[in-house]
C-alpha cells in the first residue's frame, strides 16, 4: 500500500480536514484547526506531501519521523506539528480500515469504550458571569456532568480582570450542584503572583482543577504555582513533541498533563507522551475542545489509558453547531448523559458523509 496524495480540506464551520488517499482505494482522515488554514494547507500539500507520498501509511512511525525531522528549521511549534498530526491521524485511519479493526484495538485494547466528557465553553474576557452561566447551562441541559469554563485570553492577557474571572466562576460554581466538577481555565492569563491568589479563592469554591494559569513558557514560575496551591494544576495544551513535555515536567511540575492530540503531533507522537506522563505518574486529561475527527481520535487513545480517570473535554465552540457538524459524518458520536460512546467501526469510526463535505467545504 502506498500513499498517492494528500489533500487539506477547510469547512466553513471552522476546521480543516486532511484526507490521506491511497493506491488501494483505502483513504483517512484526519483534522486540524482551520483557523490559519491559507498557511497550513500549502505546508500540508506542498511540504510534507512530497515527502510521504509513495510511502505506506502503516508505517507510522518511521513516516513521522521523516515528516518531523524533514521541516525541522519549521519547528517544533504549531504550523509543524499541526500538519504533521493531521497526517499521522489519516494515516493511522488508514491502518485501522486496511486491517478491519477500531483504533482502540490497534493501539492495544481498550479499558473502556465510554468515556466522560467535560462541557469546555469560552470567551470568558468578554462576557459577565451571567452571560457565561449560560453558556454553562446549556451544556447542562443536554445531559453534561463535568465543566471547564475558559478566558481565552489574547494579547491583552496578563491581570486583566482576575476580580471578574472569579466573579464568573463563582456564579457557575454556585449553579452547578455540588457533585459535578467545575474547572477553571486562565488560558495564561496571570502572573505568578495573582496565579496563586486565584487558586486559593477558588479552592475554596471548589474547583476540579486550575488549567494554564501563567504563560505556557514560564515553566519555573508554574513550579512556584503548583507548589503553592492545594488544586490540582494542568498545563499542556500548547506543548508540542515529548520533548517539550519532558522540560514541562521536569521544571515545571504541573499536577496534570493535557496535550492536545493534533498540536502535540497526532497519536504516534500522543502515544509517547502518555507514556512519559505514566512514567512520572501524572494523570492526562486531554486537551480538544472540538467535536469531529480529532476528537474521535483523542477518545480511541485515551480509552487505551488505564489511569484515564478523568473527563475529556469536549465542545462545539471549534466545530461549528452540532447539526452541521454532524452533518458531515454517515454515523456522528453517540453522547448520552455526558458520556460519548468510543465508535468501534473501523479506524477512528467516523465516516464522511460526502454530501455534507460539499455543504461544508469552504474551498
Amino acid at each position: 500500500m502506498k500513499i498517492t496524495r494528500v489533500e487539506g480540506i477547510p469547512l466553513k464551520t471552522g476546521p480543516m480536514l486532511v484526507r490521506v488517499y491511497t493506491d488501494e482505494g483505502i483513504s483517512g482522515v484526519g483534522e486540524c484547526s482551520g483557523r490559519n488554514w491559507k498557511v497550513l494547507k500549502p505546508f500540508i500539500e506542498d511540504v510534507l506531501q512530497p515527502i510521504i507520498v509513495g510511502k505506506d501509511p502503516r508505517r507510522l512511525n518511521q513516516l513521522w519521523e521523516e515528516m518531523f525531522f524533514g521541516t525541522s528549521r519549521l519547528g517544533p511549534m504549531g504550523l509543524q506539528t499541526t500538519g504533521i498530526g493531521a497526517i499521522d491521524i489519516a494515516c493511522w485511519d488508514i491502518f485501522g480500515k486496511a486491517v478491519d479493526m477500531p483504533l482502540y484495538d490497534l493501539l492495544g485494547g481498550a479499558a473502556r469504550t465510554s468515556i466522560r466528557l467535560y462541557w469546555s465553553t469560552g470567551l470568558g474576557w468578554e462576557l459577565q458571569p451571567k452571560e457565561m452561566l449560560a453558556k454553562l447551562e446549556a451544556g447542562y441541559e443536554i445531559g453534561m456532568t463535568a465543566f471547564k469554563i475558559r478566558m481565552d485570553w489574547n494579547s491583552n492577557r496578563q491581570d486583566a480582570d482576575p476580580e471578574k474571572d472569579y466573579q464568573i466562576f463563582k456564579l457557575c460554581r454556585e449553579f452547578l450542584p455540588d457533585d459535578v466538577p467545575l474547572s477553571f481555565d486562565a488560558n495564561n492569563g496571570y502572573s505568578v503572583g495573582t496565579a496563586i491568589n486565584q487558586g486559593r479563592r477558588f479552592e475554596q469554591l471548589g474547583i476540579a482543577h486550575f488549567e494554564e494559569p501563567l504563560p505556557q513558557y514560564d515553566y519555573q514560575g508554574l513550579r512556584q504555582v503548583v507548589d503553592a496551591l492545594a488544586v490540582p494544576v494542568s498545563s499542556g495544551e500548547q506543548e508540542h513533541t515529548r520533548w517539550q513535555f519532558r522540560d514541562l515536567i521536569q521544571i515545571g511540575n504541573p499536577d496534570i498533563l493535557q496535550p492536545d492530540i493534533v498540536m502535540a503531533g497526532g497519536i504516534s507522537e500522543l502515544r509517547k507522551i502518555y507514556t512519559l506522563g505514566e512514567t512520572f505518574n501524572k494523570p492526562v486529561m486531554p486537551h480538544c475542545p472540538s467535536a469531529g475527527i480529532s476528537s474521535a481520535a483523542s477518545f480511541h487513545l485515551y480509552s487505551t489509558v488505564t489511569n484515564a480517570v478523568r473527563p475529556h473535554e469536549y465542545s462545539y465552540e471549534f466545530s461549528g453547531p452540532r447539526e452541521e457538524v454532524e452533518s458531515l459524518f454517515q454515523e456522528p458520536f453517540v453522547i448520552e448523559r455526558g458520556y460519548a460512546a468510543v465508535p468501534d467501526r473501523p479506524g477512528h469510526g467516523l465516516v464522511i458523509d460526502e454530501a455534507g463535505l460539499d455543504r461544508l467545504r469552504l474551498q
